[in-house]
């Protein structure tokens, strides 16, 4: 059985924290506290930049992972998050679980931004950095990527998760940002071979 990282536990902390003492479980009432860190790609848009420093250009492109509008987007992100982080932690260390987590929500965002550039609709979540996460798990229960990729098995499971969670949340009628799974994902499948994994450990899948 996997043991929970302290660097797991710290970061999902943190955003349940945040949750919590920003009243995120009522996001109607305190939207003002979203507003800083909400990806919304028209305020990002070149001809639109208009930010006071590098600081306020920056909170939502990393920022957004620390809130989530209301329990049940809390929940499902944490369920998610706690099915692949401890053993993408064991393979790479800890600090280059949090560089893979932030790269893959930088890659998410700015998916969404791309993809959306004049939308006023603004993002928020962990979602695009734990589809980050779980790209690197998918490549992490063989001992290289190379191997990773080569399995068809782990390629059916990568093609099954990328068709729930960005081809059917784009068909569905909700307020999803498949845009930022599908960044995410591509931005942890690609961070995630520079991040030197440890090639002693079998895989969960054998």
């Amino acid at each position: 059985m996997l043991r929970q990282s302290p660097t797991v536990l710290a970061l999902g902390a943190a955003i349940v924290l945040a949750f919590v003492l920003l009243g995120q479980w009522a996001p109607e009432q305190n939207w003002a506290s979203f507003e800083p860190f909400s990806v919304v790609p028209a305020r990002l848009n070149p001809a639109n930049v208009a930010f006071a420093g590098y600081a306020q250009a920056l909170s939502p492109l990393f920022g957004h992972v620390f809130f989530h509008y209301g329990v049940p987007h809390l929940l499902m992100n944490g369920l998610a998050y706690v099915q692949a982080a401890p053993f993408v932690e064991q393979r790479i260390g800890g600090l280059r679980f949090l560089i893979l987590f932030f790269v893959s929500a930088l890659g998410g965002a700015l998916a969404y931004v791309l993809i959306n550039p004049n939308s006023e609709t603004g993002a928020v979540g962990a979602s695009g950095a734990i589809c980050g996460v779980f790209a690197a798990y998918f490549l992490a229960v063989r001992p290289t990527p190379q191997a990773a990729i080569a399995d068809p098995r782990i390629r059916n499971a990568m093609g099954s998760f990328l068709l729930v969670n960005v081809v059917l949340m784009a068909l569905l009628p909700l307020p999803i940002a498949w845009q930022a799974h599908l960044g995410g994902f591509l931005a942890g499948g690609a961070i995630y071979p520079l991040l030197s994994p440890r090639r002693d450990r079998v895989g969960p899948w054998g």
